[in-house]
């Protein structure tokens, strides 16, 4: 996901760096809240990146603040925007795009073909520390050819290259003799998107300025705060007083919430899923069988009555929201005896004290999750009881973001998806090559079939194929299992009812996307 990658993300991600002490912030922080003429808006974050450059990794902040040559819709279909037109060869190897002229960076300066070289070519650097270089490999050179026309050339035909080209474009003036990974520009990003940039306060709000020479609709909003709030229920407490107007909320809060009559909860699909990571470097996960086993341990059924309150339903693969889906693939269902049968075979012995054993050794393993996430950490402590009857020693290991290290734990309560084009988070999360080196296979999975599928599969033009690659590559993961997928959610938004036009669309991991078309939403008084 790409979008998925959000000011509200989680394993979002490797850049967020989850703040502490969220019950200091003080409301002084920022503007006052809405005059007639000044209208603000005033969002509870649970998260604060490190840097804010589409380059190095999106975030929730990149709509907002910058535009790509493409859009996605309301239906998640990209579509023109700072591209006027394009073509495509008749090889599929070759895509011309036309730019639109007049677009101004929030610098004044003018958004140029050498702007979108220079992006791509950027994230495809290897002196770039990008985690979207999975996205672009496939791309072969960009050619400026004019002022207002770029080539993009590919090594293999890849249909989703629109998908990806929705990226924020960045001005290359702006780092003219500097470092990329560590310029000023990561702390005071220029784009040309309808919110520019004014002032981050670490540790307490960053906030945007609506940009009045935007090439669209100017936001009638005129400032936007995002005030950093990691502890879940002091957001839900401040958007109940009216301290802040929006806040990303918890299963549990909505009820409460909504009993304000103050709030509009909006409940929106997700392509966003939950899960247990496998760390293929454990050697419990190597024996498939194994995790076959602890699929079947799971009673997701419970997970979204009692965990997510109903609002989200039960996982069984990373694109069942996608028109690619696989149905007919295992779903490990809760079967308690098939998961003792599976352990069994595998050679794990129930000891005296009931935890399994095998050549002198416990079934024991540390299961991590965000300590400030409420329902991973609920789901990890679901997961550990539901374990313990298997005969399996879990300890849960909630800890701060900051500390956290994915690829370093023996399982990981993980969560992801995209509402994009089948490649968007997958390739990226299963394919071998992304094993290290900012890439997302955290768990060091590495099957030969499930590698030739999923780039079989992002090369793949024809739509009638590309369904039966992705399929087929579901059909693999089950077999071989990298997670143990848990349940989807529906992201919960509250926002004061003053607030208006919101259009809401399936979003991506941990509710990434919902600000999409923040500069047509309007507030009364």
């Amino acid at each position: 996901m790409k979008k998925s990658i959000s000011i509200l993300m989680v394993a979002t991600l490797l850049v967020a760096v989850l703040l502490t002490g969220c019950s200091k912030t003080s409301s002084s922080t920022v503007p006052n809240k809405t005059t007639k003429s000044e209208k603000t808006l005033i969002y509870a974050a649970e998260t604060e990146y490190e840097k804010i450059n589409p380059v190095l990794g999106t975030t929730n902040l990149d709509d907002l603040i910058f535009r790509g040559l493409m859009r996605f819709d309301e239906k998640n279909v990209p579509q023109k925007d700072i591209a006027e037109a394009y073509t495509v060869s008749s090889d599929n190897l070759v895509y011309d795009f036309k730019l639109k002229k007049g677009i101004k960076f929030q610098d004044g300066t003018e958004l140029k073909a050498e702007d979108v070289a220079f992006t791509i070519n950027s994230i495809l650097d290897e002196k770039t520390t990008s985690t979207e270089k999975a996205e672009f490999i496939e791309i072969k050179s960009v050619e400026v050819v004019g002022d207002y026309e770029v080539k993009v050339n590919l090594k293999d035909p890849f249909p989703s290259i629109l998908d990806k080209l929705t990226i924020g474009i960045v001005p290359k003036h702006a780092f003219d003799g500097k470092d990329i990974n560590t310029a000023e520009f990561n702390q005071k990003p220029i784009g040309s998107g309808p919110y520019m940039f004014d002032k981050w306060e670490k540790g307490k709000s960053l906030t945007l300025k609506a940009y009045k020479d935007f090439n669209g609709k100017v936001a009638s909003i005129n400032t936007v705060v995002f005030k950093f709030l990691p502890d879940g229920n002091v957001r839900a407490l401040q958007l109940e007083t009216g301290e802040v107007d929006m806040a990303f909320l918890e299963p549990s809060q909505v009820e409460k919430i909504e009993k304000t009559g103050k709030v509009t909860v909006y409940k929106v699909p997700t392509a966003d899923y939950r899960c247990m990571m496998y760390n293929l470097n454990n050697d419990i996960w190597k024996d498939v069988n194994v995790r076959k086993a602890f699929n079947y341990a799971v009673d997701r059924k419970a997970v979204v009555d009692g965990i997510l309150m109903g609002y989200g339903s039960a996982a069984y693969s990373p694109i069942q929201l996608n028109q690619y889906k696989n149905d007919t693939i295992e779903k490990y269902e809760y079967n308690q005896p098939k998961a003792e049968e599976l352990l069994d075979k595998a050679g794990w012995i129930k000891g005296s004290e009931g935890i399994r054993e095998k050549n002198g050794k416990k079934l024991a393993f540390t299961l991590t999750t965000p300590v400030t996430d409420e329902v991973r950490v609920n789901m990890a402590n679901y997961l550990a009881s539901q374990f313990k009857k298997i005969g399996a020693e879990v300890k849960v290991d909630a800890l701060d973001w900051s500390v956290i290290k994915i690829d370093k734990c023996d399982a990981f309560v993980l969560g992801w998806g995209s509402p994009f084009d089948a490649d968007a988070m997958t390739y990226s999360l299963f394919h071998s090559s992304q094993i290290g080196n900012n890439g997302y296979n955290f768990g060091s999975y590495n099957d030969p079939k499930v590698d030739e599928l999923l780039f079989k599969g992002r090369i793949t033009v024809d739509p009638e194929q590309k369904k039966a690659l992705y399929q087929e590559f579901q059909q693999a993961i089950s077999e071989d299992p990298p997670y143990n997928f848990i349940v989807y959610l529906k992201a919960l938004y509250g926002a004061n009812k003053k607030i208006s036009g919101i259009k809401e669309r399936t979003l991506g991991h941990h509710g990434a996307g919902f600000l999409w078309n923040l500069e047509e939403w309007t507030m009364n008084d």
